[in-house]
Protein backbone atom coordinates (compact mmCIF):
# COMPACT_ATOMS: atom_id res chain seq x y z
CA UNK A 1 0.00 0.00 0.00
CA UNK A 2 1.60 3.12 -0.86
CA UNK A 3 1.34 6.75 0.83
CA UNK A 4 -1.68 8.07 -1.35
CA UNK A 5 -4.22 4.49 -0.93
CA UNK A 6 -3.14 4.58 2.94
CA UNK A 7 -4.26 8.42 3.27
CA UNK A 8 -7.59 7.82 1.74
CA UNK A 9 -7.89 4.67 3.86
CA UNK A 10 -7.09 6.27 6.71
CA UNK A 11 -9.69 9.00 5.53
CA UNK A 12 -12.55 6.79 5.18
CA UNK A 13 -12.04 5.18 9.07
CA UNK A 14 -11.98 8.71 10.06
CA UNK A 15 -15.49 9.37 8.14
CA UNK A 16 -16.76 6.26 9.46
CA UNK A 17 -15.64 6.93 13.23
CA UNK A 18 -16.55 10.33 13.21
CA UNK A 19 -20.17 9.52 12.06
CA UNK A 20 -20.47 6.74 14.59
CA UNK A 21 -18.93 8.91 17.43
CA UNK A 22 -21.93 11.58 16.20
CA UNK A 23 -24.71 8.95 16.37
CA UNK A 24 -23.35 6.99 20.18
CA UNK A 25 -23.54 10.70 21.74
CA UNK A 26 -26.99 11.42 20.57
CA UNK A 27 -27.77 7.73 22.24
CA UNK A 28 -27.78 5.86 25.56
CA UNK A 29 -24.82 3.69 25.18
CA UNK A 30 -26.39 1.30 27.81
CA UNK A 31 -29.77 1.08 25.90
CA UNK A 32 -27.82 0.12 22.99
CA UNK A 33 -25.66 -2.72 24.73
CA UNK A 34 -29.08 -3.97 26.33
CA UNK A 35 -30.64 -4.84 23.13
CA UNK A 36 -27.56 -6.59 21.84
CA UNK A 37 -27.83 -8.72 25.26
CA UNK A 38 -31.25 -9.48 24.59
CA UNK A 39 -31.01 -10.25 21.00
CA UNK A 40 -32.58 -13.52 19.52
CA UNK A 41 -30.72 -16.14 18.14
CA UNK A 42 -33.18 -17.54 15.47
CA UNK A 43 -32.97 -13.93 13.48
CA UNK A 44 -29.21 -14.17 12.97
CA UNK A 45 -28.90 -17.20 11.68
CA UNK A 46 -31.51 -17.01 9.45
CA UNK A 47 -29.93 -13.49 8.54
CA UNK A 48 -26.35 -15.33 8.09
CA UNK A 49 -27.93 -18.25 5.99
CA UNK A 50 -29.08 -15.55 3.89
CA UNK A 51 -26.11 -14.40 3.41
CA UNK A 52 -24.50 -17.36 2.04
CA UNK A 53 -27.42 -17.84 -0.04
CA UNK A 54 -26.73 -14.53 -1.48
CA UNK A 55 -23.17 -15.49 -2.43
CA UNK A 56 -24.92 -18.80 -4.21
CA UNK A 57 -27.03 -16.52 -6.24
CA UNK A 58 -23.88 -14.20 -7.12
CA UNK A 59 -22.41 -17.13 -8.08
CA UNK A 60 -24.53 -18.66 -10.57
CA UNK A 61 -25.27 -14.83 -12.01
CA UNK A 62 -21.56 -14.74 -12.98
CA UNK A 63 -20.96 -18.31 -14.50
CA UNK A 64 -24.30 -17.22 -16.96
CA UNK A 65 -22.27 -13.66 -17.77
CA UNK A 66 -18.81 -15.50 -18.00
CA UNK A 67 -21.43 -18.12 -20.67
CA UNK A 68 -22.55 -15.11 -22.63
CA UNK A 69 -18.41 -14.79 -23.88
CA UNK A 70 -18.23 -18.82 -24.21
CA UNK A 71 -15.96 -18.66 -20.96
CA UNK A 72 -16.45 -22.14 -19.18
CA UNK A 73 -15.50 -22.10 -15.60
CA UNK A 74 -16.98 -23.77 -12.91
CA UNK A 75 -19.62 -23.36 -10.53
CA UNK A 76 -17.50 -23.99 -7.45
CA UNK A 77 -14.60 -22.38 -8.66
CA UNK A 78 -17.02 -19.02 -8.99
CA UNK A 79 -18.48 -19.31 -5.35
CA UNK A 80 -15.43 -19.71 -3.40
CA UNK A 81 -14.05 -16.42 -5.85
CA UNK A 82 -17.22 -14.75 -4.52
CA UNK A 83 -16.91 -15.96 -1.10
CA UNK A 84 -13.36 -14.73 -1.38
CA UNK A 85 -13.94 -11.60 -2.16
CA UNK A 86 -16.95 -10.81 0.48
CA UNK A 87 -13.93 -11.44 2.71
CA UNK A 88 -11.48 -8.29 1.09
CA UNK A 89 -15.04 -6.29 0.73
CA UNK A 90 -15.15 -6.41 4.42
CA UNK A 91 -11.62 -4.05 4.55
CA UNK A 92 -11.65 -2.54 1.67
CA UNK A 93 -13.70 1.06 0.59
CA UNK A 94 -16.90 0.46 -1.26
CA UNK A 95 -17.14 -2.32 -3.53
CA UNK A 96 -13.28 -2.31 -4.64
CA UNK A 97 -11.75 -5.29 -2.73
CA UNK A 98 -14.49 -7.42 -4.22
CA UNK A 99 -14.31 -6.61 -8.07
CA UNK A 100 -10.52 -6.49 -8.36
CA UNK A 101 -10.58 -9.63 -5.88
CA UNK A 102 -12.45 -11.35 -8.65
CA UNK A 103 -10.68 -9.88 -11.15
CA UNK A 104 -7.70 -10.88 -9.98
CA UNK A 105 -8.44 -14.73 -9.45
CA UNK A 106 -10.92 -14.87 -13.21
CA UNK A 107 -7.78 -13.94 -14.82
CA UNK A 108 -5.80 -16.60 -13.70
CA UNK A 109 -8.79 -18.95 -14.94
CA UNK A 110 -9.67 -17.51 -18.35
CA UNK A 111 -6.06 -17.24 -20.06
CA UNK A 112 -6.15 -15.56 -23.43
CA UNK A 113 -9.50 -14.08 -22.47
CA UNK A 114 -8.88 -12.02 -19.74
CA UNK A 115 -10.32 -8.61 -20.76
CA UNK A 116 -13.22 -9.79 -21.36
CA UNK A 117 -13.60 -12.27 -18.21
CA UNK A 118 -12.78 -9.43 -16.08
CA UNK A 119 -14.99 -7.34 -18.46
CA UNK A 120 -18.03 -9.68 -16.47
CA UNK A 121 -17.24 -8.07 -13.18
CA UNK A 122 -17.84 -4.70 -14.16
CA UNK A 123 -21.37 -5.91 -15.97
CA UNK A 124 -22.19 -7.56 -12.74
CA UNK A 125 -21.91 -4.78 -10.90
CA UNK A 126 -23.60 -2.71 -12.94
CA UNK A 127 -26.72 -4.94 -12.43
CA UNK A 128 -26.26 -5.46 -9.27
CA UNK A 129 -26.81 -1.36 -9.00
CA UNK A 130 -29.35 -1.53 -11.53
CA UNK A 131 -31.32 -4.02 -9.60
CA UNK A 132 -31.14 -1.99 -6.18
CA UNK A 133 -32.79 0.90 -8.01
CA UNK A 134 -35.50 -1.16 -10.20
CA UNK A 135 -36.35 -1.99 -6.24
CA UNK A 136 -36.44 1.08 -5.14
CA UNK A 137 -38.79 2.33 -7.61
CA UNK A 138 -41.28 -0.19 -6.17
CA UNK A 139 -41.14 -0.27 -2.54
CA UNK A 140 -40.17 3.27 -2.12
CA UNK A 141 -43.86 4.81 -3.10
CA UNK A 142 -45.57 2.44 -0.75
CA UNK A 143 -44.11 4.35 2.43
CA UNK A 144 -43.94 7.80 0.21
CA UNK A 145 -46.84 9.36 2.77
CA UNK A 146 -44.51 8.37 5.69
CA UNK A 147 -41.06 9.26 3.92
CA UNK A 148 -42.19 12.49 2.37
CA UNK A 149 -43.01 14.16 6.13
CA UNK A 150 -39.10 14.21 6.74
CA UNK A 151 -36.96 16.34 4.47
CA UNK A 152 -34.05 14.17 4.51
CA UNK A 153 -35.95 10.83 3.71
CA UNK A 154 -37.75 12.66 1.27
CA UNK A 155 -34.78 14.21 -0.86
CA UNK A 156 -32.96 10.97 -0.70
CA UNK A 157 -36.08 9.15 -2.16
CA UNK A 158 -36.50 11.50 -4.78
CA UNK A 159 -33.04 11.07 -5.71
CA UNK A 160 -33.15 7.24 -5.50
CA UNK A 161 -36.16 7.17 -7.38
CA UNK A 162 -35.08 9.44 -10.15
CA UNK A 163 -31.89 6.87 -10.48
CA UNK A 164 -34.37 4.00 -10.56
CA UNK A 165 -36.49 5.97 -13.66
CA UNK A 166 -33.34 6.53 -15.58
CA UNK A 167 -32.10 2.78 -14.85
CA UNK A 168 -35.33 1.52 -16.49
CA UNK A 169 -35.89 3.42 -19.62
CA UNK A 170 -31.99 2.45 -20.00
CA UNK A 171 -33.12 -1.05 -19.50
CA UNK A 172 -35.80 -1.03 -21.56
CA UNK A 173 -33.92 0.73 -24.47
CA UNK A 174 -31.48 -2.16 -24.60
CA UNK A 175 -33.68 -4.72 -24.63
CA UNK A 176 -35.85 -2.85 -27.71
CA UNK A 177 -32.78 -1.56 -29.68
CA UNK A 178 -29.90 -2.40 -29.09
CA UNK A 179 -28.30 -4.62 -32.05
CA UNK A 180 -25.29 -6.38 -32.78
CA UNK A 181 -23.92 -4.88 -35.30
CA UNK A 182 -23.13 -2.01 -32.72
CA UNK A 183 -24.75 1.24 -33.66
CA UNK A 184 -24.18 3.83 -31.50
CA UNK A 185 -21.77 2.07 -29.07
CA UNK A 186 -19.77 0.90 -32.41
CA UNK A 187 -19.69 4.59 -33.72
CA UNK A 188 -18.65 5.66 -30.21
CA UNK A 189 -15.89 3.04 -30.22
CA UNK A 190 -14.30 4.03 -33.56
CA UNK A 191 -12.64 7.20 -31.99
CA UNK A 192 -10.66 5.00 -29.40
CA UNK A 193 -7.55 3.51 -30.94
CA UNK A 194 -7.33 0.29 -32.44
CA UNK A 195 -6.37 -2.35 -29.92
CA UNK A 196 -7.42 -4.50 -27.44
CA UNK A 197 -9.90 -1.86 -25.52
CA UNK A 198 -11.43 -1.36 -28.64
CA UNK A 199 -11.97 -4.71 -29.94
CA UNK A 200 -13.06 -6.11 -26.59
CA UNK A 201 -15.77 -3.11 -26.26
CA UNK A 202 -16.78 -4.28 -29.59
CA UNK A 203 -16.82 -7.88 -29.00
CA UNK A 204 -18.36 -7.67 -25.51
CA UNK A 205 -21.31 -5.21 -26.95
CA UNK A 206 -22.02 -7.89 -29.78
CA UNK A 207 -22.30 -10.96 -27.18
CA UNK A 208 -24.41 -8.94 -24.68
CA UNK A 209 -26.82 -8.08 -27.57
CA UNK A 210 -27.20 -11.67 -28.76
CA UNK A 211 -27.72 -12.52 -25.17
CA UNK A 212 -30.20 -10.50 -23.94
CA UNK A 213 -32.43 -13.62 -22.52
CA UNK A 214 -29.30 -14.48 -20.16
CA UNK A 215 -29.13 -10.88 -19.05
CA UNK A 216 -32.77 -10.27 -17.95
CA UNK A 217 -32.29 -13.53 -16.27
CA UNK A 218 -29.16 -12.27 -14.48
CA UNK A 219 -30.79 -9.20 -13.84
CA UNK A 220 -33.88 -11.17 -12.39
CA UNK A 221 -31.20 -13.03 -9.93
CA UNK A 222 -29.84 -9.72 -8.99
CA UNK A 223 -33.48 -8.31 -7.72
CA UNK A 224 -33.85 -11.51 -5.53
CA UNK A 225 -30.19 -11.00 -4.52
CA UNK A 226 -31.67 -7.14 -3.22
CA UNK A 227 -34.91 -8.80 -1.56
CA UNK A 228 -32.87 -11.19 0.33
CA UNK A 229 -30.02 -8.06 1.37
CA UNK A 230 -34.06 -6.93 2.76
CA UNK A 231 -34.58 -9.83 4.72
CA UNK A 232 -31.19 -10.08 5.90
CA UNK A 233 -31.71 -6.78 7.67
CA UNK A 234 -34.83 -7.68 8.41
CA UNK A 235 -33.72 -10.68 10.44
CA UNK A 236 -31.11 -8.24 11.94
CA UNK A 237 -34.25 -5.89 13.21
CA UNK A 238 -36.12 -9.01 14.74
CA UNK A 239 -33.05 -9.73 16.46
CA UNK A 240 -33.28 -6.87 18.72
CA UNK A 241 -36.79 -6.20 18.73
CA UNK A 242 -37.67 -3.57 16.12
CA UNK A 243 -41.24 -3.45 15.14
CA UNK A 244 -40.79 -2.01 11.40
CA UNK A 245 -42.48 -4.18 8.94
CA UNK A 246 -40.65 -6.28 6.08
CA UNK A 247 -42.43 -3.80 3.92
CA UNK A 248 -40.72 -1.19 6.04
CA UNK A 249 -37.29 -2.16 5.26
CA UNK A 250 -37.85 -2.89 1.37
CA UNK A 251 -38.75 0.72 1.15
CA UNK A 252 -35.18 2.17 2.94
CA UNK A 253 -32.83 -1.01 2.07
CA UNK A 254 -32.61 0.10 -1.55
CA UNK A 255 -31.30 3.63 -0.28
CA UNK A 256 -28.97 1.66 2.38
CA UNK A 257 -27.34 -0.72 -0.19
CA UNK A 258 -27.04 2.61 -2.92
CA UNK A 259 -24.87 4.57 -0.55
CA UNK A 260 -22.39 1.89 0.33
CA UNK A 261 -21.68 2.11 -3.19
CA UNK A 262 -20.17 5.42 -2.49
CA UNK A 263 -16.43 4.81 -1.42
CA UNK A 264 -16.78 7.09 1.42
CA UNK A 265 -16.42 4.31 4.03
CA UNK A 266 -14.89 0.92 4.61
CA UNK A 267 -17.66 -1.65 5.21
CA UNK A 268 -20.70 1.10 4.86
CA UNK A 269 -19.55 1.84 8.67
CA UNK A 270 -21.49 5.05 9.54
CA UNK A 271 -23.57 5.65 6.67
CA UNK A 272 -25.67 2.33 7.33
CA UNK A 273 -25.86 3.28 10.90
CA UNK A 274 -26.77 7.11 10.25
CA UNK A 275 -29.54 5.77 7.54
CA UNK A 276 -31.06 3.15 9.92
CA UNK A 277 -31.15 5.64 12.55
CA UNK A 278 -33.04 8.17 10.66
CA UNK A 279 -35.46 5.64 8.17
CA UNK A 280 -36.10 3.64 10.96
CA UNK A 281 -37.17 6.46 13.31
CA UNK A 282 -39.47 7.69 10.78
CA UNK A 283 -41.32 4.84 9.67
CA UNK A 284 -41.37 2.87 12.63
CA UNK A 285 -40.67 5.15 15.65
CA UNK A 286 -37.67 3.23 16.55
CA UNK A 287 -35.32 4.85 19.07
CA UNK A 288 -31.78 5.08 17.50
CA UNK A 289 -30.90 3.27 20.80
CA UNK A 290 -32.74 0.12 19.14
CA UNK A 291 -31.63 1.20 15.38
CA UNK A 292 -28.23 1.61 16.14
CA UNK A 293 -28.57 -2.16 17.86
CA UNK A 294 -29.85 -3.46 14.91
CA UNK A 295 -27.14 -1.74 12.49
CA UNK A 296 -24.57 -3.67 14.95
CA UNK A 297 -26.36 -6.82 14.42
CA UNK A 298 -26.41 -6.59 10.94
CA UNK A 299 -23.01 -6.02 10.59
CA UNK A 300 -21.97 -8.62 13.04
CA UNK A 301 -24.28 -10.58 10.08
CA UNK A 302 -22.28 -9.85 7.36
CA UNK A 303 -18.90 -9.67 9.49
CA UNK A 304 -19.40 -13.17 10.23
CA UNK A 305 -20.42 -14.75 6.66
CA UNK A 306 -17.08 -12.72 5.74
CA UNK A 307 -14.71 -14.16 8.12
CA UNK A 308 -15.98 -17.44 6.43
CA UNK A 309 -14.61 -16.17 3.08
CA UNK A 310 -11.18 -15.41 4.97
CA UNK A 311 -11.41 -19.37 5.98
CA UNK A 312 -12.06 -20.08 2.22
CA UNK A 313 -9.17 -18.02 0.64
CA UNK A 314 -6.93 -19.72 2.79
CA UNK A 315 -7.56 -23.00 2.24
CA UNK A 316 -8.98 -22.61 -1.80
CA UNK A 317 -7.09 -23.79 -4.40
CA UNK A 318 -7.71 -22.90 -8.07
CA UNK A 319 -7.50 -25.49 -10.57
CA UNK A 320 -5.67 -23.01 -13.41
CA UNK A 321 -4.91 -25.42 -16.84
Amino acid sequence: MNFRQAFWLTAKLVFASLVVGWLLKKANAKQIWSYLESTHAVPILAGLFLGVLMILIASWRWLKLLGVFGINIGWRELFCINWVGQFFMMFLPGPTGDDLTRMLYISRLAKGRVALACSTVLIDRCIGLASVFFLSIFCLPLQWPLLAVNVQTRWLDMVIIAGAAAVLIAGVLFLIAAKRDGGLVFGLARFLPAGKLRTTLEESWSSLCGNKFILFQVFVAAVVTQFLNCAAFYCAGLAVGVSATFSHWCSFVPVVLAANILPVTVAGIGVREYLLVLFLGVLASTSPEQALAASAVAFGMMLLVSLAGGCVYLFYRQNVA
